[in-house]
């Protein structure tokens, strides 16, 4: 790896780790890591501060993936290196090494890398998660999924670099949403759309 190449690598990291969902929770006075499932992502923000302010930490973590993307592009340096940036946002060093479960910023990579896979994969995401109500089992599908339909879509010119960069990116996904599969078996994680009684 060149100096130019070690640049990117650690500009990258440095961008996913700017914990957008702990600013936008502090902006009302509340530390998102304390509340709700004290995960530091959109999702959190959205149940703990309100929706249009998970909106913003939507916006601010994809954007993270998207600025990454377009860095490697930009220095002509190894795609892979882009995913540093969900590395970032899951460790962060602003964070004490703790943050999010890179679900957006993995889908800001997409933005850039392959906009017809970022559709199916949001898609695969609405499905499983009207299906089964748990925002975990969305997130955790779609990326696990994302590398299949990338593979798919690119079939037979497939860009073998970034089908391994999102099995990665899916992998650590299901890692990071441990506690929450943990929570699944046990009945006790939150659903959305809850049906009334």
């Amino acid at each position: 790896m060149n100096w130019q190449a070690l640049g990117v690598a650690v500009l990258c990291y440095l961008v996913g780790a700017i914990p957008f969902s702990y600013l936008v929770g502090r902006l009302k006075g509340i530390d998102v890591r304390r509340h709700g499932s004290g995960n530091v992502g959109a999702t959190n923000v959205t149940r703990v501060v309100g929706a249009s302010y998970g909106a913003v930490a939507l916006i601010g973590d994809v954007g993270k993936g998207i600025v990454a993307a377009w860095l490697t592009g930009l220095f002509g340096v190894p795609l892979w290196l882009s995913g540093l940036a969900v590395v970032g946002h899951n460790w962060s060093i602003f964070l004490k090494w703790s943050g999010g479960k890179g679900v957006a910023t993995t889908l800001g990579l997409l933005v850039v890398f392959s906009w017809p896979t970022l559709l199916v994969t949001v898609a695969i995401w609405l499905f499983l998660v009207l299906l089964t109500r748990y925002v975990a089992v969305g997130s955790m599908g779609a990326l696990l999924g994302a590398p299949v339909v990338l593979w798919l879509l690119q079939s037979p010119s497939v860009n073998w670099e970034l089908v391994g960069l999102f099995g990665a990116l899916g992998l650590m996904a299901v890692w990071q949403h441990r506690s929450n599969i943990q929570r699944i078996v046990q009945g006790e994680e939150s659903r959305v759309f809850k049906k009334s009684r």
